[in-house]
């Protein structure tokens, strides 16, 4: 895969993705990741970012023609990736694990 892919942005400039840093490279590697994935997922945060900040603006429509998908598939790409963020944020642990403890005769060890 390239360093860098080029995708225009709502208003019309190209935004380059850096497919080249590490952390990049290193999520692309861990999970297999096609050029049509990260699309799909660049495309579903940009609609999720722009839906909970007034200052981030984006073109679902202009996104569905630079990926020739319908608008329905976009919104429904963003909806499972926020589904599944928001799902993960509720079952991350926080703090120190509780310690397991073994009991021998009703004696802690």
């Amino acid at each position: 895969m390239a360093g860098t892919a080029y995708m225009a942005t709502a208003r019309s400039m190209p935004m380059e993705l850096d497919l080249g840093s590490k952390r990049a490279r290193k999520l692309i590697r861990d999970h297999d990741l096609t050029e049509e994935e990260i699309l799909q997922i660049v495309a579903s945060a940009r609609i999720n970012l722009a839906t909970f900040d007034p200052e981030y603006r984006t073109n679902v429509t202009q996104i569905a023609e630079e990926l020739k998908k319908s608008r329905p598939t976009i919104y429904g790409w963003a909806d499972r990736a926020l589904a599944a963020t928001i799902h993960s944020l509720r079952n991350i642990r926080t703090g120190r694990p509780p310690k397991e403890r073994e009991r021998s005769n009703g004696a802690e060890l």
